[in-house]
């Protein structure tokens, strides 16, 4: 048996760490998970429970998945809570496929940093078990090195996801003040030449087409008012494997 452990400081506060953590994946820094899907959620004494099934390719060598019987893509269990209250989000997997062979167990924990609140601790502990092939040192050697080396690429992740959900607020809170000036322009009618409103209609049409332009690059057109929108985002609560 192998343990790895880590802690990374995010410079976002909490809330935005575990909200960013339901839209994580798919991402462009980490595509070793190839899908998610929630078994189960519920909320017990305000605490947010949930069981999901992370599907993933670990890209193992050939050798390694003829040694082992590995497929390519690989199924874990993963367990999380997410306490608001105390603001503490906590997460564990376990690797479903070939863990006759090998066992890795992952638990992470967000809590705020004790010394700014605006800022997320993460702490990380990966435990790797391989039995009954040759080698069982040596391979779990390998495979805590993988872990280590490919953490920086859940890390990077999160700081895409998080910049990606502000951009997404930022354009539709935009959007949504635009549709409110439109609205005033319209009730002008009786008092204003209809020259005048005409043009000053089109011109934040025109500007909401860019904008809806923009958020559909983000993997996010607009269907709606914000408002309706605003209320449909996810509250705050949760990986890396």
């Amino acid at each position: 048996m192998k343990i790895w452990t880590s802690e990374h400081v995010f410079g976002h506060n909490w809330e935005t760490v575990s909200g960013g953590q339901w839209q994580k994946y798919p991402n462009p820094h980490n595509q070793a998970v190839v899908g998610t899907d929630v078994v189960d959620r519920r909320v017990v004494d305000g605490v947010l429970h949930t069981s999901r099934i992370i599907s993933s390719d670990w890209k193992l060598a050939t050798w390694v998945q003829n040694l082992i019987g590995a497929n390519k893509v690989c199924y874990a269990h993963e367990v999380s809570t997410v306490d608001p209250t105390n603001r503490v989000m906590t997460m564990h997997s376990k690797n479903l496929s070939f863990c006759n062979v090998v066992t890795m167990e992952e638990n992470l924990t967000y809590r705020p940093h004790p010394e700014d609140t605006d800022k997320t601790m993460m702490t990380q502990e990966t435990i790797v078990t391989v039995q009954g092939v040759p080698l069982t040192s040596y391979m779990e050697g390998i495979i805590v090195n993988t872990c280590s080396n490919n953490s920086h690429k859940g890390k990077a992740a999160m700081e895409w996801i998080v910049e990606k959900l502000g951009q997404e607020v930022s354009a539709l809170s935009i959007s949504s003040s635009l549709e409110k000036i439109k609205d005033e322009i319209s009730g002008l009618k009786n008092s204003v030449a209809e020259s005048l409103i005409q043009p000053a209609k089109q011109s934040i049409e025109d500007l909401q087409d860019r904008i809806q332009g923009e958020l559909k690059q983000l993997g996010t057109p607009i269907t709606k008012p914000f408002r309706l929108q605003a209320q449909e985002l996810p509250s705050p609560s949760v990986k890396s494997l």
